[in-house]
């Protein structure tokens, strides 16, 4: 230790070598004093420091993360399909709510063959991974920047897409809603699979066939406000007036039945609350499966008749088991014909949405638009006879 004239000790200060990783550091490294058992050196290690910042709350940070910012992330690519730009051809984009859904692969296909039929025009199909609104919206907006004439959709919430549907109608893009609708003021037109009183025939029709004695029926409704709700209920209340059905008595009305296992638990209530309940009539298809289920598993497939709205490719084992013998469905390639059709008439300017504008729609032929635009399209009746050519839908 070094000391003065008079011999008192001297503290000079140290001279600690600066690496870049202390100038990275800035004083920091070297105004915090070492914890306690490590000694005091002319320099501290790389551990040493990062134990010291590890303190302040800065541990995990690198040397490369102190010295230079973060790069920006990498925008992702739109993964919406590129329809080509070609003069006096229409362009047209599909939006479906899911990929690889036998339903909406078919209600597609329909829109190929309407395009393949139509002439000069370009169609894409864009179909989310996941049956989820920001994907949706992520393709709406990718079709909307190539200024397509057309774009087809079945939105998966209609209400959150509305919006955007709307912005694309201010520029210019015809908006075609199919099975389920936009609100009228965000759409050009909607193409509805089945209206309430096609489906109302239907049931009717059905039950009439098979509980040919009549008895009591119970009807498993959806949500109140809802497709499969109120309106369906009272529709099918009004062709219940109507002659031949005398015999079918209303037992019971169950609401909220949207899906398989509300289904199925209105179904073992109404079978507990009526012992000789002959028939269940189910508006939701997911419900359908449920109730379906329910009277299998009972002991009761054959005796207890059940039929609604349903897709065929969810009620296999139920027609398996012979718990429904029949039921009432869209067909998926008509739907997107339909839509199709539509679209492009109102990109050509060849029809307009009022109530009762016509277009000749192909093997469709001349077809009409009701109220607000809406064209409705009759359901067709899936029994054993045809089960197999549609099962896969």
């Amino acid at each position: 230790m070094a000391c003065d004239e008079m011999g008192a000790a001297v503290i000079r200060p140290l001279s600690l070598p600066v690496r870049p990783f202390d100038r990275a550091c800035g004083v920091l490294a070297f105004l915090v004093p070492p914890p306690d058992g490590v000694p005091m050196t002319d320099t501290f290690s790389r551990r040493q420091i990062v134990t010291l910042l590890g303190g302040l709350g800065l541990a995990g940070m690198s040397s490369s993360a102190l010295s230079a910012p973060n790069p920006k992330p990498k925008p992702k690519a739109d993964p919406t399909p590129v329809l080509p730009v070609t003069e006096g051809r229409l362009r047209v984009g599909v939006i479906v709510p899911v990929k690889d859904d036998p339903f909406y692969k078919a209600c597609a296909d329909g829109a190929q063959e309407a395009a393949t039929q139509i002439g000069n025009l370009d169609m894409a199909v864009a179909a989310p991974e996941k049956r989820q609104v920001r994907e949706q919206a992520l393709f709406l907006n990718g079709f909307v920047k190539q200024k397509v004439d057309a774009i087809l959709i079945s939105p998966v919430d209609a209400g959150l897409l509305a919006p955007l549907c709307k912005r694309a109608m201010i520029r210019g893009i015809k908006v075609v809603s199919f099975e389920q609708a936009l609100p009228a003021n965000s759409r050009s037109a909607h193409v509805d699979p089945v209206g309430n009183k096609g489906k109302a025939e239907s049931f009717l029709a059905m039950l009439a066939d098979d509980v040919k004695d009549g008895g009591d029926i119970a009807i498993l409704a959806g949500g109140r406000s809802g497709a499969d709700g109120q309106g369906l209920v009272s529709e099918t209340m009004q062709q219940w007036l109507k002659p031949g059905y005398g015999k079918l008595k209303l037992a019971d009305t169950l609401y909220d039945n949207d899906n398989e296992k509300a289904g199925y638990a209105s179904a073992d209530f109404v079978l507990r609350q009526h012992p000789n309940l002959k028939g269940l009539l189910v508006f939701n298809p997911a419900a359908l499966v449920g109730a379906a289920q329910c009277v299998s598993d009972r002991g009761l497939a054959g005796k207890v008749f059940v039929t609604g709205f349903g897709r065929p490719a969810a009620l296999k084992a139920a027609m398996s088991a012979k718990a429904v013998e029949g039921f009432a469905a869209s067909n998926p390639v008509d739907i997107g014909y339909a839509a199709m059709q539509i679209a492009a008439a109102l990109a050509r300017n060849t029809m307009t949405t009022g109530t009762g504008s016509l277009v000749t729609a192909g093997r469709l032929g001349q077809i009409a638009l009701g109220e607000n635009g809406v064209l409705t399209l009759r359901p067709f009746i899936v029994d054993a006879r045809n089960f197999d050519k549609y099962a896969d839908l």
